[in-house]
């Protein structure tokens, strides 16, 4: 019958405490008796339950602990039972004892001692109880945790695929799982118990380097290592397979086997095979690389590369590029370039495997190409030599199908991977970009044979310039017919003539020739001008242009040098500066010493005012009109010389337009009171001049008005914007313009300036319009009176807009 744990408890501590109280009682009564009927002292009595009674005391803290330390029912009720038995034990003992002494002797205290040897045997049994109920724990526990050991190993380490031997303090090999029977073709049963180091010299055959493997293995043994790692590679066997493995192993620290070693061997074949594909890769890609950007090579030396590279990775007999141009297939590139197509021979589209590749215009790949395409196996490539597995990749240029590039071998394959398929069609593409290139580089040869044919036709009749190219070095490789006008030397006298040949000496010490090369190299082109020497050895000055010429690629082919003569016009030039000096010599006679004896006349002539007699007056009033006449003509003359003397392009820049018409109009309405002159200002308009513009403006408004016949003039002055100009628009209601004088209106006269339209303002006014790039013309209005319109350049970012726009600010 089953006892609950409860019970058991219950049970085993009534007993213990049944036997406490037992023995106490027992004692108890025994003192009682020594003292009331024996007549002992009480002293003495107590003194003699001291023993007995510690011994209780003893038992009571045993039984208190066992109940505290809340142990299991069995453990409380085998105390008691060693408690029980050890008590009646040490009574019987007792009883035997007391038996001999009764049978020889009387007077002996039997309670006495039998409730003593009682106590001893309550507190030996207790302790006996406790140390075989602690040995029993200490049992279980290790049968346990062999247990749990034996699990762990059979059903977790069993089930793992990494290699695990487990080894003791002494290298026995302790243990072994399922994977390492596997690795090495071992059993389990044939290892457990030995020293692995025999275990490694009978195995070592299987791995390669096997002196390698023992010694490294052997050198995990030693005290001083912790932990170690290494590669090594099984060999194939009848009963094993070929795998790299990854072995790791460290020290036990603690548990059954502290002290010895754990073993790891992990299969590392597929991250291995990982790697080589990769290197592999890599390997094409780095080859692919360096062909294709090896300009040393031509292109066919670099297709035929690209078939070795292709065929190798592809594990391929044969390789070719071949063009299909309608029913034929013209083998480009081979490799090997005899077998089975004949590099730059030509077959039947229709006898080859390829005319699927041209028919769908799409890649193919066939590992077995009976079973997977059988009716192609009527290809050349196949009947004649039996060729089985198959890659081919279209090749298209300028966006057409040119051909094909195609891999083939005489066996059954491996299916080709994504991977290389990829390549494989990357390496097409390239083909045909390149193919592209030397259609285009051919075209552009043909072209430029033709272009360099009619260059030379129209450069050798040419007699103006001197016109001839020049080699890298700057030697003479060309020689027109102006160049022989020029220079004076004929071709054969010239060519192969480095350029310092018609330099001054001066400019050949000076290294001149090879600067403007090396300026033409690096800039594409330079120009020059200086002196330059005939064959005759006279000078000559020359305007030089040297333009480098290079190829399709950007490398230099050479230099194209043009040259004129320019002497004349360096000659017209420095009679014109030589004028010009002239002319600015008088400009200044007539602005400081001219210009400032009138001022003094006319100031002098000012002081006489009011101090002559009325007849003197009226002939001093003359001399003032004359003289402020002649101020007038000489301030006139002092502009249109300082336009002659301004140097073209020279002393322009920004002007408001606006500012300054308004000012000129101001001054014509306070010049003239009969006059009307209307102005709808500007908006912001800038334009090129100098602080000679208004000059412009004031000859034009009092031309409006001085050649009106009517007694109140109108003048009128718009502003509009056309394209990249200001146009500026006087307009009067005077009789307006002779046509036949229109067009020489604005030339230099022989009459003075009261003589309409033939003086110097309006020629001035022209000069000054032109000096600024502008223009002016003049025209009748259809309502009568004449419109003189100004055109002026604006200045950089002054407006914008089309015909007729409105006006913008800068």
């Amino acid at each position: 019958m089953d006892i609950s744990d409860d019970l058991q408890r219950r049970i085993g501590v009534f007993v213990l405490l049944a036997l406490g109280v037992v023995v106490t009682v027992a004692q108890l009564y025994d003192v009682y008796a020594d003292i009331v009927w024996d007549g002992a002292s009480v002293l003495i009595s107590l003194v003699e339950f001291t023993f007995p009674g510690l011994l209780l005391v003893a038992f009571g803290v045993v039984v208190t602990w066992l109940y505290l330390n809340d142990w299991d029912g069995e453990h409380v009720l085998r105390v008691a039972t060693w408690s029980l038995v050890v008590s009646a034990g040490v009574l019987a003992l007792q009883a035997w004892v007391l038996g001999i002494q009764l049978f020889y002797h009387t007077g002996t205290d039997f309670g006495v001692i039998a409730s003593s040897n009682a106590a001893v045997g309550l507190v030996l049994g207790s302790f006996i109880g406790i140390y075989s109920v602690m040995r029993s724990q200490d049992r279980r526990e290790l049968e346990r945790s062999e247990e749990r050991y034996r699990s762990m190993t059979e059903d977790v380490l069993d089930s793992s695929n990494v290699g695990i031997i487990i080894l003791n303090d002494d290298n026995d090999v302790v243990w072994v799982n399922e994977v390492i029977e596997d690795y090495f073709s071992v059993e389990r049963s044939a290892v457990i118990g030995r020293d692995k180091r025999d275990v490694l010299q009978e195995n070592a055959t299987a791995v390669a380097d096997s002196d390698r493997f023992q010694r490294l293995v052997e050198e995990t043994y030693g005290s001083d290592v912790y932990e170690k790692h290494f590669e090594f590679h099984i060999l194939p066997g009848p009963d094993r397979e070929e795998r790299w493995i990854e072995h790791r192993s460290q020290q036990i620290e603690s548990g059954l086997y502290e002290g010895g070693r754990i073993e790891h061997y992990t299969d590392i074949t597929e991250q291995k095979e990982t790697t080589a594909r990769l290197e592999g890769r890599e390997r094409v890609l780095r080859e692919l690389h360096d062909i294709l950007l090896d300009r040393s090579a031509s292109v066919d030396e670099r297709i035929a590369a690209l078939l070795e590279v292709g065929r190798e990775q592809l594990g391929m007999e044969f390789a070719l590029l071949a063009r299909a141009d309608g029913e034929d297939f013209h083998v480009r590139a081979a490799s090997p370039p005899e077998w089975p197509f004949v590099e730059g021979e030509t077959y039947p589209l229709s006898d080859t495997v390829c005319r699927r590749v041209v028919e769908t215009e799409e890649s193919q790949r066939f590992a077995h190409l009976s079973t997977e395409a059988p009716e192609l196996t009527d290809s050349l490539s196949h009947a004649d030599v039996d060729m089985e597995s198959y890659v081919g990749m279209p090749v298209h240029v300028d966006g057409e199908l040119y051909g094909t590039l195609a891999f083939y071998g005489p066996e059954p394959g491996e299916p080709v991977d994504d991977w290389e398929m990829t390549v494989m069609e990357l390496m097409g593409n390239w083909v045909g970009n390149e193919l592209e290139l030397v259609r285009q580089r051919d075209e552009r040869e043909q072209a430029l044979r033709e272009t360099r044919e009619q260059f030379s036709s129209l450069v050798g009749d040419v007699e103006e310039y001197a016109i001839f190219r020049l080699d890298v070095d700057g030697h003479v490789a060309s020689w027109n017919r102006g160049a022989r006008q020029i220079k004076g030397y004929e071709p054969d006298e010239v060519l192969g003539e480095h350029v310092e040949t018609f330099y001054p000496e001066s400019a050949r010490d000076a290294g001149q020739a090879a600067r403007l090369l090396s300026e033409a190299r690096e800039h594409g082109r330079t120009e020059t001008e200086g002196w330059r020497v005939r064959k005759d050895g006279s000078r000559f000055w020359a305007n030089v242009s040297i333009t480098a010429l290079r190829d399709a690629d950007g490398d230099l082919r050479g230099f194209l040098k043009v040259t004129r003569d320019m002497t004349e016009r360096r000659e017209r030039e420095q009679q014109l500066e030589h004028e010009r000096e002239r002319l600015e010599f008088m400009n200044r006679i007539i602005r400081h010493n001219l210009l400032n004896g009138m001022n003094v006349v006319d100031a002098r002539a000012g002081l006489l005012s009011g101090h002559v007699d009325p007849e003197v007056a009226e002939h001093l009033e003359t001399v003032q009109s004359r003289v402020r006449d002649m101020v007038d003509l000489i301030e006139t003359m002092r502009s249109f010389m300082q336009v002659l003397t301004e140097e073209d392009g020279e002393r322009t820049e920004p002007v408001d337009l606006d500012a300054v018409l308004s000012a000129e109009v101001e001054k014509a309405r306070k010049a003239y009171d009969d006059a009307t002159v209307a102005y709808d200002p500007a908006q912001d308009v800038r334009v090129v001049g100098n602080d000679l513009l208004p000059e412009v403006f004031e000859n034009l408004l009092s031309n409006a008005v001085q050649h009106n016949d009517s007694a109140s003039p109108t003048v009128e002055v718009s502003v509009h914007v056309e394209g990249d100009e200001a146009v500026v628009a006087v307009a009067d209601d005077g009789p307006g313009v002779d046509e036949a004088m229109q067009d020489a209106i604005f030339e230099k006269g022989e009459k003075g300036f009261d003589s309409p339209g033939t003086g110097f303002g309006l020629y001035l006014v022209r000069e000054l319009v032109a000096s600024y790039d502008g223009g002016i013309d003049v025209e009748n209005r259809p309502e009568g009176g004449a419109e003189f319109t100004v055109r002026l350049p604006l200045a950089a970012g002054a407006a914008e807009g089309g015909e007729e726009s409105e006006l913008v600010s800068d």
